[in-house]
C-alpha cells in the first residue's frame, strides 16, 4: 500500500511540476525549433546568394567579350566586395590593355578591393606593371614595397631598371631567381633581364 501511495504521490508531483512548467517547456521547444528553422533558412540564404553571385559573374564574362565598358559596371553590383569582383577586375584590365586603354586598365585595378591576400598580390603586381608602362616607376616601387614572390620581385626589378638603378634591379632579379626552377620559361626571362642590367646569373 505504501508503495502504491508513493507512486501516486510521485505521479501527482510530476503532474504538478508539468502544470507549473508547461509554458517554459513549450517555450523551450518552440525556441529549439526556431533555432533549427533559422539555421536552415540562413544556410539556404547563403546558397542563394552564392548562386546569384555566380550567375552575375557569368553575365560579366559574357558581357566582357562584347562590351568591356558595360562589363565594368557589373563589378559594382552584386559582385562588389566578393572575390569574383577582384578576378573580374583583373580580366577587365587585361581586356582594356588589349584595346590600348592602359589608363583605364590602371584605374580598374586601383579601384579593385579584395581581402584575399593572393588576389591582392596579383592585383598589386599588375598595377605596378601598368605604372611602369605609364612612366611612373617610382609609384610602382612604392606600391610593391618589399615583395617576396618571384613575379613581384621581377616587376620590382623592372621598375628599378627604369629608374636607372641597375644595382638594385640586379638584386631584385637575383632574389627572384633563387625561387625559380632551373630551365623554366620564367627563369629564362628573368635571367635575360638580369643580363640587360649588367648582372650575371653566376652571382644569383
Amino acid at each position: 500500500m505504501d508503495e502504491l501511495l508513493n507512486e501516486h504521490e510521485q505521479g501527482e508531483r510530476v503532474r504538478s511540476w508539468l502544470q507549473s512548467n508547461a509554458l517554459g517547456l513549450i517555450g523551450g521547444i518552440a525556441l529549439g525549433l526556431g533555432l533549427i528553422w533559422g539555421w536552415a533558412w540562413w544556410k539556404q540564404q547563403q546558397v542563394n546568394q552564392r548562386d546569384a553571385v555566380a550567375t552575375e559573374y557569368e553575365q560579366f564574362t559574357q558581357t566582357l567579350a562584347t562590351n568591356p565598358d558595360q562589363a565594368g559596371k557589373l563589378l559594382t553590383g552584386k559582385l562588389a566586395g566578393t572575390s569574383y569582383a577582384a578576378i573580374g577586375a583583373l580580366e577587365l584590365a587585361k581586356a582594356q590593355v588589349d584595346e590600348g586603354k592602359e589608363a583605364a586598365a590602371l584605374a580598374t585595378l586601383q579601384a579593385a578591393k579584395t581581402s584575399d591576400p593572393m588576389l591582392a598580390e596579383v592585383i598589386r603586381q599588375r598595377t605596378a606593371e601598368l605604372l611602369i608602362s605609364a612612366g611612373k616607376a617610382e609609384d610602382a616601387v612604392r606600391l610593391l614595397g618589399k615583395p617576396t614572390t618571384p613575379a613581384a620581385l621581377e616587376v620590382l626589378g623592372d621598375a628599378q631598371a627604369k629608374l636607372g638603378k641597375p644595382a638594385e634591379a640586379q638584386a631584385s632579379y637575383r632574389q627572384a631567381l633563387r625561387t625559380l626552377e632551373e630551365g623554366s620559361p620564367e627563369r629564362q626571362v628573368v635571367e635575360l633581364k638580369l643580363a640587360d642590367v649588367g648582372g650575371s646569373t653566376n652571382a644569383s
